[in-house]
């Protein structure tokens, strides 16, 4: 069944709802007939998305989600699931491992006191820390591992943690955070997913050019894998890199 099928009326939370990836979740749950309310610090409609009709049947909230409110707690009353696509990359090792362990921590216990049934985290793939975890942004994996142990601590099999490797996607470049524009990642992903590339990929993993080889995921495909998730079509403790998160958004769409 289509994602639609699954998930019309179904009411969903997503924290960071207008970035990058969340504001494609909520697209996709939004065309899907979902409920979506949006909580980010500025509750404002993303740029890219202002003129577009799904934007508008989203409830675009703001709140601070790094600590426990009242006004979160509301925003999530009735929700069939929660999805955290918050994260921070950059500053120093603390900062990093609060914004993405600590908040999500916050994040879950406040679902589960307002009985969320599901939990949804979008995280990292465990080939990147193994790769580069040695070498830069120790907090920051600490706390995408802290976030996965606190959703499989507290959900169980109702809980999915979606890996992605790089992301690609939209119409600009970027250096911070790093991003290609989607016409060069679909490019680069058809590339290192040749068979003749795969061995040798797997031949140089864990190391940082093992992991330069990995093929990266286009945005709407780690989207529709976590909508699919966050309505129940997809199912997992973690939906790791780039090949899963394909095989799990054509399942969220069939």
């Amino acid at each position: 069944r289509a994602l639609g099928d699954v998930a019309a009326g179904t009411k969903v939370v997503v924290a960071g709802g207008n970035g990058f990836v969340g504001s494609r979740v909520c697209q996709q749950l939004a065309e899907a007939g979902c409920e979506v309310v949006s909580i980010s610090r500025t509750g404002s409609t993303p740029a890219w998305a202002a003129n577009q009709e799904w934007a508008s049947k989203v409830t675009w909230t703001a709140g601070d989600v790094t600590s426990a409110s009242a006004e979160i707690e509301e925003a999530m009353q009735r929700a069939s699931a929660v999805v955290s696509c918050v994260g921070v990359i950059g500053g120093s090792d603390a900062d990093m491992k609060a914004g993405n362990g600590d908040t999500t921590e916050e994040l879950v216990k406040m679902a589960q006191k307002t009985s969320v049934p599901r939990f949804v985290y979008v995280s990292v793939s465990k080939a990147v820390p193994d790769a580069v975890e040695a070498l830069a942004l120790k907090g920051y994996f600490a706390g995408k591992r802290q976030g996965e142990a606190a959703v499989k601590a507290a959900y169980g099999d109702q809980g999915v943690c979606i890996g992605p490797t790089f992301i690609y996607g939209g119409e600009e470049f970027s250096a911070t955070p790093p991003r290609v524009a989607e016409w060069y990642g679909r490019f680069v992903e058809r590339g290192l997913s040749l068979d003749i590339v795969q061995p040798l990929t797997k031949a140089l993993l864990p190391s940082a050019l093992g992991l330069a080889l990995l093929p990266p995921v286009w945005v709407n495909n780690v989207a529709a894998a976590t909508a699919g998730a966050a309505v129940g079509k997809v199912q997992g403790e973690k939906i790791d890199g780039t090949a899963e998160i394909n095989a799990a958004a054509q399942m969220a769409e069939s």
